[in-house]
């Protein structure tokens, strides 16, 4: 039920009898692991994405077409584009907001929702598909909340869709409090039913493909069996953890959202989304965490 010690890693090669566990322990100490309940199974399952057919008794074994190995998710403009670009030009075929054949990289997957709001290139069924793995990717509040609010638009079809999936989301609150009730409340969600936490801003994608139960061959490669459409074997980009010294030598936007803006509207809020940074191994100030890699600049080729 693993994958043997080389490739090439064609798709089918993804397409095992049984998933792959994630790896626990054998990967850096970027990540935080949840503890999972068996008690909890049926619940997760009903929430959530995640397979959890030898946990609960009323969710079926999928077959290989039915099952990916990993979803990697967390909120919106939290450096997914960067996670699935690495994570292909490594070898790991992963799809963006759509169902890849190891799997996907999608902040709508975070819910089990009967329709997505992008859903492509191969869509997923949420009846139908699961993952044997989840890891859940964040990034610094300020960041995010700065990052959605620069995105939001006056009409906003993605803003209408998490109204239908989180509905603590307040519509009619201005754009910076409505950012950061989605950042505590999908992060809340995902702690429910994810294997594992990681920081974007410092965590090697290679970790992230050890830690989903890909083998080595593919993480610790030289990206030869790389799933991208490039003709050339590409640089596979490490974020690393930084000392604070070092952190504040690297250049990095300043996050047009404040804690004193978001406190100005919602101080209980503001205290919620600070307990839950620091608990995530955050300084406050983002300063001490750089974005030193652009991330928007990956997309899928």
């Amino acid at each position: 039920s693993t994958w043997g010690p080389r490739g090439p890693a064609p798709d089918r090669f993804f397409d095992l009898p049984h998933c792959a566990r994630a790896k626990n322990g054998t990967a850096s100490d970027s990540f935080a692991w949840y503890r999972r309940d068996r008690a909890d199974a049926c619940r997760r399952a009903e929430a959530s994405l995640r397979a959890e057919h030898g946990n609960c008794a009323t969710e079926r074994e999928r077959t290989g077409g039915d099952r990916r190995q990993l979803l990697v998710t967390g909120v919106q403009r939290s450096g997914t584009h960067f996670t699935w670009e690495m994570l292909n030009r490594l070898g790991v075929h992963v799809h963006h907001e759509g169902l890849g054949p190891a799997g996907s990289i999608s902040w709508l997957f975070s819910w089990r929702s009967k329709s997505y709001v992008i859903n492509n290139p191969a869509s997923l069924a949420p009846n139908r598909h699961r993952f044997c793995v989840v890891l859940h990717q964040v990034r610094h509040p300020l960041r995010v909340i700065s990052s959605v609010v620069r995105a939001t638009k006056p009409s906003d079809r993605f803003w209408d869709w998490i109204y239908s999936v989180e509905p603590g989301v307040d519509r009619r609150a201005p754009p910076i409090k409505r950012s950061a009730q989605l950042w505590l409340l999908q992060n809340r969600r995902i702690e429910t039913y994810a294997d594992a936490r990681f920081k974007v801003e410092e965590t090697s994608p290679r970790d992230v493909c050890d830690a989903a139960g890909f083998p080595a061959f593919l993480c610790r490669g030289d990206g030869s069996h790389h799933a991208t459409s490039s003709k050339v074997v590409q640089e596979i980009l490490e974020p690393r953890r930084l000392s604070r010294d070092d952190a504040v030598k690297v250049a990095s936007r300043v996050p047009s959202v404040s804690w004193a803006d978001l406190e100005a509207l919602d101080a209980s809020l503001a205290a919620d989304c600070k307990a839950m940074a620091t608990r995530y191994g955050y300084d406050l100030d983002p300063k001490y965490h750089p974005q030193s890699l652009d991330t928007s600049g990956f997309k899928a080729r």
